[in-house]
């Protein structure tokens, strides 16, 4: 920590210079920009962009290949997996966190009950097993209770159970769901 003695000092020096700028008339220094706070929570969208600029980033050089690889990325509380990750090929990073790598990727969602509730199908996927967080290039389709998504580039998070399409999204529903007809009033 900082002696309080020299804070004390630097801010008395602060205040003269401030005192001797208005006497002279001239400009008044600029405010230093704020600092960012340390322990700052990063927004959605800062998360969702940090993602991005991880996936053009370089592999981990000491990443393990897999092929036809099924991997549990998340569980319920009773231990049941709540989503699967599937990819005909991928890179699994030597440490047991970070981020993994995959091509020709399906990620099936479950039910707490181990029922098939959805799927979602992409090209490639890059997923933060710290976060739960995933960003998806190329076409991606998001499958559940007879609601179908389509688009180009997505984030995802499963802690959130969110999903953004950021390119050419397009719904479509099997049937007309109960109430969707008040969003439009």
């Amino acid at each position: 920590m900082c002696n309080p003695d020299l804070v004390r000092a630097a801010r008395a020096g602060a205040g003269l210079l401030l005192l001797a700028a208005r006497a002279a008339g001239g400009p008044l220094p600029a405010p230093a920009p704020a600092a960012p706070a340390a322990n700052a929570v990063p927004t959605a969208a800062e998360r969702e962009q940090a993602l991005v600029e991880a996936w053009r980033q370089a592999a981990d050089p000491q990443a393990m290949p897999v092929e036809n690889m099924s991997l549990p990325i998340a569980h319920y509380p009773n231990g049941r997996v709540r989503a699967q990750l599937q990819a005909g090929r991928a890179l699994i990073p030597a440490n047991d966190s970070g981020y993994v790598r995959a091509k020709d990727v399906v990620i099936e969602l479950y039910s707490e009950a181990g029922l098939l509730e959805g799927i979602v199908v992409a090209e490639n996927c890059f997923f933060d097993r710290a976060t739960s967080a995933g960003y998806s290039e190329g076409k991606v389709r998001l499958e559940q209770r007879g609601v179908h998504i389509r688009g180009a580039n997505m984030v995802w998070n499963l802690e959130t159970n969110s999903a953004k399409i950021l390119s050419d999204p397009e719904v479509r529903f099997d049937r007309f769901l109960k109430g969707m007809g008040d969003l439009f009033k």
